[in-house]
């Protein structure tokens, strides 16, 4: 989940770039990504071994298609280019407080002191984190319908990942995740596809290419593999937790490309936020120990 989140991180940063300079729209971004990975996992199922999914969890992952990907990912990629950046990466942080809610209620898991602290911790680390380094940043003023979009998929994939978590337990990652993201696909293109017919590929440059790239196969393709993998092992509320761990990943890309001065406000942010995660985590493994 650390590196995948390192992974999503960098994402938003590619993401902005395309939509802002690259010629890109919301939807096109949309449909490159969800499409793009879907045939990344179809071609990469060829050499693992087929599992096969049974017919009575087909309606199961369609929901999961639409609430993970359509929902969550669309709106996302569309929310950002109406807001800013930076209103995008606060928004970010609220998706493990409405994962904590839900599992609550869905799976009944048990809202400790110790992982809501963790909670807490970590939301005010990131919310430090970003207001610090982009306080009087220019930049493009934030919109109420992107932010919008941007709370609802974050609402959309704490859904995914609490309803759906037995499908993530019972299909190995190449499985569910071709599925979903076929799903998803077959959702999309009927709103997407006016837009794809409507790129002007001669004007793509080499740098918005490259980033196109980055946000299919490493941003997309490969990071769900590994959040698969990690669903499998984790409970959902743990796994949203390393969701705070993007807004750092944001800030330390800054700094390296000289948009950001670091300040010690950023040492104290950071380490609210992995002190958020490591209380989440541990709260479980002493659960487990416990139930040993």
């Amino acid at each position: 989940m650390l590196l995948a989140m390192v992974l999503f991180g960098l994402m938003a940063t590619f993401s902005k770039d395309v939509l802002t300079h690259g010629g890109i729209t919301g939807p096109q971004l949309v449909a490159f990504r969800i499409c793009g990975a879907a045939i990344l996992f179809w071609a990469g199922s060829l050499i693992v071994p087929q599992q096969r999914v049974e017919r009575r969890d087909l309606l199961k992952i369609v929901g999961a298609s639409f609430f993970g990907f359509v929902m969550a990912q669309g709106g996302y990629i569309v929310g950002l280019s109406y807001t800013s950046p930076i209103n995008a990466t606060i928004e970010l942080t609220t998706m493990p407080i409405f994962t904590l809610i839900l599992s609550a209620f869905i799976l009944h898991e048990r809202i400790t002191p110790r992982r809501a602290l963790g909670i807490i911790l970590g939301f005010a680390g990131a919310v430090l984190l970003i207001t610090r380094t982009t306080s009087g940043a220019p930049g493009k003023a934030g919109d109420f319908r992107g932010d919008l979009l941007i709370l609802a998929a974050q609402v959309g994939y704490a859904f995914y990942l609490t309803h759906y978590a037995a499908l993530f337990r019972k299909y190995d990652a190449f499985t569910f995740n071709k599925w979903t993201f076929t799903f998803a696909s077959l959702m999309i293109l009927p709103f997407t596809l006016p837009h794809i017919v409507q790129i002007d590929w001669a004007a793509i440059s080499a740098r918005t290419a490259s980033e196109l790239i980055y946000i299919v196969a490493a941003a997309t393709f490969f990071t769900f593999l590994l959040v698969v993998f990690a669903q499998r092992r984790l409970l959902p509320t743990t796994v949203s937790v390393y969701n705070y761990v993007q807004p750092f990943v944001a800030v330390v890309a800054s700094m390296a490309m000289g948009l950001a001065v670091p300040q010690w406000m950023h040492a104290v942010a950071a380490a609210l936020i992995f002190t958020g995660v490591w209380l989440v985590v541990n709260a479980r493994q002493n659960t487990q120990e416990r139930e040993t």
